[in-house]
């Protein structure tokens, strides 16, 4: 399992190659989001998704996603802090899916590194 640290660093470096031009391809590994819809993360307060997922940890199940960084322009794919989505259907259409910001990604490290937890 990743550690937090771990997890933001591939995080920063998915999307330097995002800022670069660089589009993930359908091989890109991501875990498919059906029904998806945004929500506010209600543990984090940051922006997230929800919708059934296939999880490698969960299962098949409702999920809420870690806080969003990244979505295509066609809403098909997003980078949460955590990992890659494949998007589906949307539940719900919704003309903006709100992002999260690095400062609130650092806050959120800080957070939990006070907590003495792993994430």
């Amino acid at each position: 399992m990743s550690t937090l640290s771990e997890k933001i660093r591939a995080a920063y470096r998915d999307l330097d190659l995002l800022k670069s031009g660089w589009r993930p391809g359908p091989d890109v590994e991501a875990v498919p989001l059906d029904q998806w819809f945004p929500i506010v993360h209600r543990g984090l307060d940051l922006p997230a998704l929800a919708g059934d997922a296939d999880h490698p940890r969960l299962g098949s199940t409702l999920i809420t996603t870690s806080p969003v960084l990244w979505v295509s322009d066609d809403q098909t794919l997003a980078r949460c802090l955590s990992r890659w989505y494949r998007l589906g259907q949307p539940r719900r259409l919704s003309a903006r899916v709100p992002l999260c910001g690095w400062d609130d990604i650092a806050a959120l490290e800080t957070r939990i590194a006070n907590t003495g937890r792993a994430w």
